[in-house]
């Protein structure tokens, strides 16, 4: 049995043992792909936050749209704009996986975020505060639970409260949804889930018992966590700037008016439907090797071509006749 989910933007279907995630945009298959923003450092906030979750503000260097390694400008729409602190997102909700058992949170605030175009809630329990992003009806003294049970017959969860995928029925609204189930890594970032636009959601619409590919998809686990409703802040995509200067003070730039040929991107031009995408995670860099070896081993040489110990003194392997 397959739960599929879609909006307009996502289309989701469920297995028995894998979730499969459908994007109509932003992920074309041919085309000028989407630059990488680069407006964080992470290396930056890997070494502020020391690999450990804080609900602190940060003050982070700005990459301004330059590659981290190199320094080369990548992105010419990033850079500028007034410098606001970093609030650290954590996406990986986690509860107990008893039945019957949920761990239970109080929503302390909801706040603009201007690194981000949802809102944002400071949400408090017995393991401490932290950050999530706000659905449309959340509001302060709320209380939300968190759940990883997987019951037999899916149910209709609760807006605000985060299941396992496999645990929702049909016509569930959800967002932030996990890429890989039982990850859980700080710090977090808005590429480790799907969903996490200001006004967006993905509809669970009907079972299926046959995988109906349709444009790009994505191969998800049922244990993966997602949170219940819309999230934030839809009216954001309706907001007029007035003017560049105003645009500007946000951190993006005007474009450089430059003609460019259109490529296909954004479904100008209908191609075949592309395989399945199974996402796998990344392996970690591994360490570096270091060896030390002597003289003779750099060398290379071997019989009697190699360096004697006594090289120093004279000493060789010839033989001279009598």
């Amino acid at each position: 049995m397959q739960i599929a989910i879609a909006n307009t933007l996502h289309c989701i279907h469920l297995s028995p043992h894998a979730l499969s995630v459908l994007a109509k945009r932003f992920m074309p298959a041919r085309g000028s792909k989407p630059l990488p923003r680069y407006l964080w450092d992470m290396e930056d906030l890997m070494e502020k936050t020391k690999g450990k979750y804080t609900h602190e503000p940060l003050i982070l260097r700005r990459l301004g749209g330059r590659d981290p390694e190199t320094g080369r400008k990548v992105n010419q729409h990033i850079g500028g704009g007034t410098k606001f602190d970093y609030f650290m997102i954590d996406f990986h909700r986690r509860g107990p996986k008893e039945p019957d058992a949920t761990y239970d949170e109080r929503v302390i605030e909801v706040r603009r975020d201007p690194n981000r175009t949802c809102l944002i809630a400071l949400v408090a329990g017995w393991e401490g505060k932290r950050w999530i992003l706000a659905t449309e009806n959340m509001k302060a003294g709320q209380i939300i639970s968190t759940t990883c049970y997987i019951p037999e017959s899916p149910q209709e969860g609760r807006e605000g409260n985060a299941y396992p995928l496999g645990a929702l029925a049909p016509g569930s609204l959800i967002n932030s949804v996990e890429k890989f189930p039982n990850e859980r890594k700080y710090p977090t970032t808005d590429d480790d889930v799907f969903i996490v636009t200001a006004g967006a959601c993905a509809e669970i619409v009907r079972h299926q018992s046959n995988f109906l590919p349709h444009k790009h998809e994505f191969v998800l686990s049922k244990e993966c966590m997602a949170t219940v409703g819309r999230l934030s802040h839809a009216e954001f995509h309706d907001k007029i700037f007035g003017s560049a200067q105003m645009h500007r003070r946000f951190g993006y730039k005007m474009a450089s008016g430059l003609f460019q040929k259109k490529d296909g991107y954004l479904g100008r031009k209908i191609r075949r439907l592309p395989p399945p995408r199974t996402l796998t995670p990344e392996e970690p860099p591994r360490e570096p090797l270091s060896f030390t070896l002597t003289k003779e081993q750099q060398s290379g040489l071997t019989g009697i071509h190699r360096m004697p110990h006594m090289a120093h003194a004279g000493f060789n392997y010839r033989e001279y006749p009598d």
